[in-house]
């Protein structure tokens, strides 16, 4: 039986943080949760049941500037990307306190993916393997549009600019493609400044790929149009652990978890964490 909490946890870091838990009977391991660009964490609820269904509690909050965490002036905004990693270190320490686990396994889809990479790279702490399903390490962004956000982001930080993902190069799930564009906790005018921070994130990870000393997998749609394939690719080669695993999955979208045949890679997700509990 899986319980779900869904409450609010006040960090250090300045935030009231909303976050959601999905709890095993008899939890042989935690999974944190670090969600993508502009959405939040009520959209692994199948993802979470289906985890802790099979043994792993899954915990996730809302990201500063995502979700319920947000104020309503604040959807779509971060000062910094730094500001995830702070939060993050002290939303696990907090989940592992709660559960009682010593480490947990760290799982980001997208720009979470990033976070999870810098994090695993620059602090580390408490994660015993790690999961990034379409981990955004290379954002596509011509010479003149970075030139343009710089600009604003130095002149206007909080502009809002249209949302520069199509809906459509999700998934294949047109149902999933329909909540997403209805729900309204996914913003679809970020900030200039978080855009400029997630550009500038992914430019600097390639200095923190060497240090990643945990198992980790790598997971990643073959046709994603959202962030491109060879950016799971290129990390994956420099990886010095030698405990990785590299998933590429053929004919899949960005959001793997969500995808039509999304059961193969939940599965490939349960198997990883039971050879690394």
């Amino acid at each position: 039986m899986t319980q779900r909490i869904e409450d609010r946890i006040s960090l250090s870091t300045g935030i009231n943080a909303y976050y959601r838990c999905w709890l095993a009977d008899k939890p042989l391991g935690l999974v944190i949760g670090v969600h993508g660009f502009a959405e939040h964490s009520s959209r692994y609820n199948d993802f979470g049941n289906y985890l802790s269904s099979n043994g792993y509690s899954l915990c996730m909050q809302d990201l500063r500037g995502h979700g319920l965490t947000a104020s309503p002036k604040d959807l779509g905004y971060v000062d910094n990307f730094d500001l995830f990693l702070n939060d993050l270190e002290e939303f696990i320490e907090l989940m592992l306190k709660r559960t009682g686990f010593n480490s947990a396994f760290l799982l980001g889809h997208s720009m979470g993916g990033l976070i999870v990479l810098h994090y695993l790279g620059r602090i580390g702490k408490g994660i015993r393997a790690a999961v990034t399903s379409g981990a955004a390490a290379i954002v596509n962004v011509s010479a003149g549009s970075w030139f343009m956000l710089s600009l604003l982001n130095a002149l206007s930080p909080r502009y809002r600019l249209n949302l520069p993902i199509n809906p459509e190069f999700l998934t294949h799930d047109k149902k999933v493609v329909e909540e997403y564009v209805s729900d309204s906790l996914v913003f679809k005018k970020p900030t200039v400044r978080i855009l400029y921070e997630l550009v500038r994130a992914s430019r600097n990870v390639w200095k923190y790929i060497d240090n990643i000393s945990v198992p980790i997998m790598m997971m990643h749609g073959g046709e994603d149009r959202v962030v491109p394939p060879r950016a799971t690719q290129e990390v994956f080669s420099r990886l010095r652990v030698s405990d990785k695993a590299m998933k590429i999955y053929d004919g899949m979208y960005h959001e793997i978890l969500n995808e039509l045949s999304r059961n193969v890679v939940y599965e490939d997700v349960l198997n990883w964490l039971r050879t690394h509990t």
